[in-house]
């Protein structure tokens, strides 16, 4: 996986699903392909022109500076944000070629502040989800009944299934907004900054959950998150930016580095070795 701008490191992630050097599925296309994308808002470049392929069956963390253009891109590949330049494919397509509704079938997206669910039980809100496939005149069947009962039994909800949302602490709504993307049955998820608002505990039953639905339901995943360890923890690749553009990119353990974290963030980072994935830390 190669950019039209910043450094590449390209060791490979040891993942879930085997990935030729530039990201794609060995078996077919990317998920995700861009090329050339940018973005620009009054006159300045947010997002520089990036390259990048997005398998499936892995999960691959945006990380980088606050400003450095994380959300902006994802955005754009949610079709939230038009794109100033380049080119964004999805298994194979153009997605201005796509209709609202066969992008919605593909690609599932969480924004980093969901809107509320006033009045709404927790299997109400997954049963959102099945909206792409039923539209708003149609049946909701036994097929759709059937999708949302096992997107709350993944995502270990089902005893909440007939709570209020709003009742629910943080953690256990990402979860059902989580529960109502994998009910959509989406190629793909988009996910911008999920775990900001948790506390240390919920980020990792949020980021271990997503790391399952990646592993067992072949989905891909692209997360928006600040916390380096965590991601390195829970992704099989990692794309850094700073200032609109690609630092690094590559697997978790080797921008684990303390010349690429510089490079990435700015300051001096220690490193501290241990049995598994290094751990980066502020001196």
């Amino acid at each position: 996986m190669t950019g039209t701008t910043g450094q590449s490191i390209e060791n490979g992630s040891g993942g879930p699903a085997p990935v030729s050097a530039s990201g794609s599925d060995v078996q077919g296309v990317p998920l995700y392909r861009l090329r050339g994308l940018t973005f620009r808002a009054g006159g300045r470049a947010i997002v520089h022109p990036i390259d990048l392929d997005v398998p499936p069956r892995q999960v691959l963390a945006l990380v980088g500076p606050n400003g450095s253009g994380k959300s902006t891109l994802l955005k754009m590949m949610a079709r939230q944000l038009r794109p100033s330049g380049g080119a964004v494919e999805l298994l194979g397509r153009p997605v201005t070629t796509m209709s609202d509704r066969e992008f919605a079938r593909q690609v599932a997206y969480m924004p980093q502040f969901t809107p509320p669910a006033e009045g709404m039980t927790v299997r109400e809100l997954v049963g959102l989800g099945r909206f792409p496939w039923h539209g708003a005149l149609g049946r909701f069947g036994p097929d759709d009944a059937a999708k949302v009962e096992a997107a709350l039994v993944q995502t270990d909800l089902t005893e909440m299934a007939g709570r209020m949302v709003d009742s629910l602490s943080g953690g256990e709504r990402q979860r059902a907004w989580l529960a109502m993307m994998v009910a959509q049955d989406a190629r793909c998820l988009l996910l911008d900054e999920p775990t900001s608002a948790l506390d240390i505990a919920h980020q990792v039953e949020m980021l271990k959950l997503v790391r399952k639905l990646a592993g067992g339901s072949g989905v891909g995943v692209v997360i928006v998150i600040h916390d380096i360890n965590m991601a390195a923890r829970f992704s099989d690749r990692i794309v850094a930016l700073r200032r609109g553009e690609v630092a690094a990119r590559g697997a978790p353990a080797d921008i684990l580095d303390a010349a690429v974290l510089k490079r990435i963030y700015g300051l001096e980072m220690g490193i501290l070795p241990t049995a598994g994935l290094p751990v980066s830390y502020v001196p």
